[in-house]
Parts: C-alpha cells; structure tokens; sequence
C-alpha cells in the first residue's frame, strides 16, 4: 500500500514546510513507482528544489570527470599491481564484447552503438583513479547497460523541476564530493 510505504521524506514543520528526500543514483523507472504519494506531492508543491549536485550544469558534469583523473603523466597501470591491472584490462576487453548483446532494442532503435556507450562509460579509464575506475567497474552490468538512458533519480527531478519552472540549486560542489574520494588511500580502495 502507498500509505504504508516508507517515504524517506523528512517534513521541517514551517510555514511554508520544507522537505528532505533522500534519493539513490539509480535510473528513475527502478523506483519511481514505489516512491510515495507524499514525496511527489512535496516535490510538485515546492517552488525551490535542491540536490545534491546541480547535474544540469556542465560545469558540474566537467568537474566531476576532471576529479577523477590521475595526475598529469601519471596512468593507471602506474598505480595498480600489474596483476590487478591485467585482470581489470581483461574484464573490461569482456564488457566491450558483451554491450552489443546486452543492449535493448529501444537503445539501438534511439541510435545509441555499443562502442559509443563503451566509451561513454569507460573512455579513457586507464587515466582515471583507481576509486572512480572501481565505480565505474561496478556500473558495467548487464541490467545497468540495459537502463542507461534513462536518468538517475536525481537528473530526473531536477529536469522535471526545471519544466515546472522551480528554483533549483545545489547543496555541494563538485569538490566536496571529489575530495573525499580522492583522498582514499589504495587499501580503502
């Protein structure tokens, strides 16, 4: 039932109410329709929205792909055991193969190409940090490649808060969400 549904909607009681809502960085059709009634009637009665990460800004989508670089000259089979590597360079020749087969009729019906989403996802990976090359990885699935298109949660709000013509904002920058990762050591890795 929609009313026994756990909301994670959090209602600050003043005039007018604010709302806190935790979402997940999932395509939206995942959740969507176990999200409550209550949530989206507080999402479609606010006039001021605001995530996480403004992930309509290009500088925002710029920054977050700048955060995950190496430093200048440095590359990843640098940084990583070469076994670690190998494997990963293995894993990830393995994706490339399968993308073809694990896309939907309706992505290849919009004219996305499996070697175009490959490199959407994964271009320039032996670059990237190893935290960010680990997230990526981890995002390289048969039901993950069959959503993509689809926005996460959060884009999904924010491009819906945008056509009903709210305020949006962001309550981090780029760098308070880079920092911390960056900072892990191999180990925590």
């Amino acid at each position: 039932q929609q009313g026994e549904l756990n909301s994670f909607l959090w209602t600050i009681r003043r005039d007018p109410p604010a709302y806190l809502f935790g979402t997940i960085h999932v395509p939206y059709t995942r959740v969507w329709d176990f999200i409550p009634d209550n949530s989206k009637a507080a999402f479609h009665a606010s006039s001021s929205v605001y995530f996480e990460l403004d992930l309509t800004d290009p500088y925002t989508i710029s920054g977050l792909a700048s955060c995950q670089m190496l430093p200048h000259g440095e590359n990843l089979q640098d940084v990583l055991p070469r076994e670690l590597y190998r494997r990963l360079k293995r894993h990830l020749d393995y994706i490339k193969l399968m993308l073809p087969h694990w896309m939907t009729p309706d992505q290849r019906g919009k004219g996305l190409y499996a070697d175009y989403l490959f490199n959407a996802i994964a271009g320039n990976w032996e670059r990237k940090r190893p935290v960010w090359v680990m997230l990526m990885v981890n995002s390289l699935t048969e039901t993950d490649i069959r959503s993509r298109g689809v926005p996460v949660l959060d884009l999904y709000l924010a491009q819906e808060a945008e056509r009903m013509k709210k305020m949006t904002g962001a309550v981090e920058r780029v760098e308070e969400q880079c920092h911390p990762l960056n900072g892990l050591n191999f180990s925590q890795v």
